[in-house]
């Protein structure tokens, strides 16, 4: 391990975080008056705002429930992260370096479970795009092309393709380091008498991020008629993969969806790409789910259903 983090550097994180902004990717806020913001509070359900942010000290409290602190213990609530983990992520949010104390030079921070998933995904989705613009992914190239998705569409949202075979995304993260152990963790592989072996094969792939923007798991559309699987293909329930709470394309919705008080609902991948690209940027979808009290509590945050007005629009394929 490299140590624990030096107090100057933790102090200096967070005096660098805009703890509006942060608390902005969770929660519509609005002006309560000079230096001060108010919004539904993320701890309680509410109808009335009582959840009030102050950026210049640097805080939050909620007059409702009584929940308070800094960015930090923010971050930690919303994401269930370590204090570690949270003082990791805002710092590279905003490219400070961290310096570790107690430990040996140059040995590397052994992250949290979490962050070592958050990783993994990370570099799951790279490879799964990179794979979409090769030789072998004509037929998925087809298919996108033909529902008018061109690479600056697939770009923005990600889209990648899983190759045909049952281990190209294993011996890719293996070859990242990557035990077998966090491997299973992450909902991408099965597990059969030889072992581990790629969950997706022969898919297209499309990543599914938190509303910070992080990938968690991934949904995938059968392509070959001898594929016996389903026809979507979700990542299972994981440590950070919860269809509950999830809503397919929030990350890039949030902005305008807290803008002009409206979400439309629609029902899957494809549904989202083509209501962004028509300019209904307020869409996202529930991954292979019902709409439920998760979901509801989410937009609710976002559209600040707060008796002031708020449109939910559903749009199913029924």
């Amino acid at each position: 391990m490299a140590g624990l983090i030096r107090k100057e550097d933790i102090d200096e994180v967070r005096a660098r975080t805009d703890i509006r902004e942060v608390i902005e990717g969770y929660v519509s806020l609005k002006s309560a008056g000079i230096g001060t913001f108010k919004g539904l509070c993320p701890f309680h359900d509410e109808r009335t705002p009582s959840f009030n942010v102050r950026p210049q000290v640097g805080s939050y409290h909620c007059f409702g429930c009584g929940e308070s602190g800094d960015v930090y213990s923010f971050v930690m609530a919303m994401e269930h992260t370590s204090f570690v983990e949270t003082v990791e992520r805002l710092a590279a949010r905003i490219g400070y370096t961290l310096h570790y104390e107690g430990g040996k030079p140059g040995d590397r921070y052994e992250a949290g479970m979490r962050r070592r998933l958050l990783d993994a995904h990370k570099i799951a989705a790279e490879f799964f795009e990179r794979n979409l613009y090769s030789a072998d992914a004509q037929e998925a190239q087809r298919f996108l092309g033909a529902r008018g998705f061109d690479p600056a569409a697939t770009r923005k949202f990600g889209v990648g393709y899983a190759p045909r075979g049952w281990d190209h995304l294993l011996k890719h993260l293996r070859s990242q380091g990557f035990t077998d152990e966090e491997l299973k963790a992450t909902g991408m592989f099965s597990e059969g008498n030889r072992g581990l072996y790629d969950r997706f094969r022969g898919r297209i792939i499309w990543p599914i991020r938190t509303i910070a923007g992080e990938t968690i798991g991934f949904g995938a559309r059968r392509l070959f008629d001898d594929d016996q699987g389903p026809k979507y293909l979700n990542t299972p329930e994981t440590q950070l993969y919860k269809k509950s709470q999830v809503l397919y394309g929030i990350d890039l919705a949030k902005r305008d969806m807290t803008k002009n008080k409206q979400v439309v609902i629609v029902e899957g991948y494809t549904d989202v790409m083509a209501a962004h690209l028509a300019g209904i940027t307020t869409a996202v979808a529930t991954c292979g789910t019902a709409f439920g009290p998760g979901h509801i509590k989410m937009v609710r945050r976002m559209i600040t259903d707060d008796g002031s007005g708020g449109e939910i629009i559903f749009t199913f394929d029924g």
